[in-house]
């Protein structure tokens, strides 16, 4: 069910990229890849302007719920991204201005307070869908899902 609204989800963003933007330079892979990484490290540093200023307003995030880019940022206010590891980071050029990533990432979030952590970590497959905007050389995320990589996972959580 979840593969299956994320791949409509990435149809929608890859026509709506295409009709907005007129014909640009086709993205390198290597391009992507920065950004996937350079987003978990601001959130892995917690500068939530800059956090903010890296995803659509019309953000979406879709794993054991679905929720929009202010319920997103809550949950970092709350829960400090502390470690993480991209494994087998893919991407995949879907428009000159739509892009997909596809990684295994390991984290370690600690939603709890100095003196009582409360460390909840993370096995997940991921896809980020990247958006360049119109007129523009920047992108930002569109939508991003996470699904447990194992059974052992899901036990965890």
């Amino acid at each position: 069910m979840r593969l299956l609204l994320l791949i409509v989800l990435s149809v929608l963003v890859v026509v709506t990229a295409s009709a907005q933007t007129p014909s640009v330079a086709t993205p390198e892979p290597v391009e992507i890849v920065k950004l996937e990484q350079n987003l978990w490290t601001t959130m892995a540093e917690g500068d939530f302007a800059t956090v903010r200023a890296l995803f659509t307003q019309d953000f979406i995030q879709v794993d054991d719920h679905i929720q929009a880019l202010d319920k997103l940022l809550i949950t970092l206010k709350h829960c400090k991204l502390e470690s993480y590891e991209l494994r087998d980071l893919q991407v995949r050029i879907l428009t000159p201005n739509s892009a997909m990533t596809a990684y295994h990432v390991v984290n370690s979030f600690n939603c709890g307070t100095v003196d009582k952590p409360e460390i909840k970590k993370g096995d997940d497959n991921s896809v980020t869908v990247w958006v360049r905007q119109p007129n523009s050389k920047r992108w930002l995320v569109q939508a991003h899902a996470e699904a447990p990589a194992s059974a052992d996972t899901i036990a965890q959580k």
